[in-house]
């Protein structure tokens, strides 16, 4: 028994049911042109007929647009980078103020101070050599021969001084306080993490290259006021240092070589500048020309000079050194003045004791006492000046040279 769905045959109808015609394919020549009749999209349009409506915000970037986009990003770094040179580096010279005009001020200062003392002791040089002429035949020689070597011995101070600056490495001071003020910003911290990095390779290649290793460098640094029980301190400190895993952040790492390394050759350098300010002290009190007083005043500033720079093994940038030589040939040229302030000085020295004496009952025998009493007093105020202003000028030196700063 079948249904009508088996006698489903092409043009036969059944109950309810048409007749299908059959579907027939069109030709091959029909379909080529059904094909080259329609219509060819671009892109973005649909076949709506209309390109789509895309915000001019959302479009591709051009390829001025990535270039211009490249050009602020550098800018930026560029600023970013310049910030952060600003908050690392210090100015221990105390001329970040003057900005650009730092540097040739303080080499203008340097050369006035160097035509102003040269004038001074060739006058005062002249004077002497005029007043030894006038002397007995045994005295020239023998005041020509003291002054040839003391004029050898200033030399002799300034070119070892010469020699070490230009052996030595600049010294690029690092602010600790720049770098965690740096690492506080949250669109910086990618450079604070990159600079700090680089500033604690720079003082790695200090520790590296410390000269505590050889006998010869032992003995040198024992000289300076360095102990064997001080470096081996440094030795141990410096192992410390070099271990990576030892640390947890860079500001510990930073405040162990300022306050376990540093501070072992600031505590000599203190000692040295103040070995070398009572020498000058004594030498500059009883002396007894303008002359000595001058250029016992840039022997003993040019060897301090030269004990700081090899206790710290690192010598001053451009402008400190500048500074430096200015405030030499300036305190040089303040000691050979002295002569005209010990005579103020005696006046009133002498004048404060004759009154200390009249207020006890002493007489006129006091006289010559107090005239003694100026004298001396005189000549000791003249040379605490110099060793006040020697101390001044070695705790600036001392300031420039530290390789790491806190403020």
């Amino acid at each position: 028994m079948t249904s009508d769905d088996d006698d489903f045959r092409i043009g036969v109808p059944g109950l309810g049911r048409a007749a299908v015609a059959p579907a027939l394919s069109p030709p091959p020549a029909v379909r080529q042109e059904a094909d080259a009749a329609a219509p060819e999209l671009r892109p973005g349009e649909t076949e709506l007929g209309r390109p789509p409506q895309v915000p001019s915000d959302l479009a591709p970037l051009s390829t001025h647009d990535l270039a211009a986009l490249k050009l602020l990003d550098d800018e930026q770094a560029a600023r970013d980078i310049a910030e952060a040179e600003l908050l690392l580096a210090s100015d221990p010279t105390g001329l970040g103020w003057l900005g650009w005009f730092g540097s040739p001020l303080a080499f203008a200062f340097m050369l006035g101070m160097t035509g102003v003392i040269g004038i001074f002791l060739f006058n005062q040089t002249a004077s002497l050599l005029q007043a030894l002429a006038a002397q007995p035949e045994w005295a020239q020689y023998v005041g020509y021969s003291g002054l040839g070597l003391f004029g050898a011995c200033v030399l002799y101070s300034f070119v070892r001084l010469m020699v070490l600056y230009v052996r030595l490495r600049e010294n690029r001071q690092l602010r600790v306080k720049g770098i965690k003020e740096l690492s506080n910003r949250t669109r910086l911290r990618w450079l604070a993490a990159a600079k700090s990095t680089e500033a604690r390779n720079q003082i790695e290649m200090y520790l590296r290259t410390y000269p505590i290793d050889s006998e010869k460098d032992r003995r040198a640094l024992a000289k300076l006021g360095i102990t064997d029980e001080a470096i081996a301190r440094l030795k141990a400190v410096r192992l410390e240092l070099l271990d990576h895993d030892r640390f947890a952040t860079t500001e510990q790492w930073f405040a162990r070589f300022r306050d376990a390394f540093q501070s072992v050759i600031d505590e000599a350098a203190d000692a040295r500048t103040k070995y070398w300010a009572s020498r000058i002290w004594v030498v500059t009190a009883v002396a007894p020309n303008t002359v000595i007083d001058s250029g016992a005043t840039l022997f003993y500033t040019f060897s301090m000079l030269s004990d700081l720079c090899q206790l710290y093994n690192l010598r001053a940038g451009r402008a400190g050194t500048a500074v430096l030589m200015g405030r030499t040939f300036f305190n040089a040229y303040l000691a050979g003045q002295g002569t005209e302030w010990e005579k103020l000085a005696e006046d009133q020295y002498d004048q404060l004791f004759n009154e200390a004496m009249n207020a006890v009952g002493v007489g006129v025998s006091a006289n010559v006492v107090g005239k003694i009493v100026g004298k001396v007093g005189a000549k000791v105020t003249t040379g605490y000046l110099n060793r006040v202003l020697l101390i001044r000028l070695g705790r600036y030196a001392t300031r420039l040279l530290r390789p790491v700063t806190k403020d």
